[in-house]
């Protein structure tokens, strides 16, 4: 399991440095477009369209880095009132509903992405199917951190339970 744990944490990184780039490039779109807008009375044509697809991208990549870190959002007022080892199955199988849906969506959404891909933009020639695509690859990162969170969750849980019970001689 240490080879899948190594193989999620690359999977983090990959995400990190794509939505590091996306952020960073949508600050300087961004500032460069209000500039040209208003001080040089030249908006820029294209910023809307690509603001749209990296802001996709940074949405959907950065999916699998919640599920990486344990911190997508969920309601906790019914698992935190129980007993760890109850919890840990609990926040364990609302992951796997999650899982469900990603791979029914993920499956989905690939028609999406290559219906899409016939289509450009109007201001760029970039496919609209760049808009769509970050759903199913973000869905299928995503995928190997749920069943890795949910792996190490369990086995830190069943891990405490072994130590705190006495050893019988």
């Amino acid at each position: 399991m240490k080879k899948f744990d190594k193989l999620c944490e690359i999977i983090n990184n990959i995400a990190s440095a794509i939505t590091v780039t996306m952020m960073v490039f949508l600050i300087l779109l961004i500032t460069w477009s209000v500039f040209s807008r208003f001080a040089l009375n030249n908006p820029v044509a294209w910023q809307y369209e690509a603001t749209l697809i990296c802001l996709s991208w940074i949405v959907f990549i950065g999916m699998s880095m919640t599920f990486h870190n344990d911190e997508h959002m969920r309601l906790t007022f019914v698992p935190n009132a129980m007993k760890p080892k109850m919890r840990a199955y609990w926040l364990s199988a609302m992951d796997m509903l999650c899982f469900v849906f990603l791979v029914i969506a993920g499956i989905l959404s690939i028609s999406v992405v290559k219906n899409a891909m016939s289509t450009l933009y109007q201001t760029i020639p970039v496919a609209r199917g760049f808009f769509y695509m970050p759903f199913p690859i973000g869905a299928l990162m995503s995928l190997f951190q749920i069943v890795n969170v949910c792996y190490k969750r369990i086995k830190a849980v069943d891990e405490e339970v072994a130590e705190a019970t006495p050893a019988e001689a």
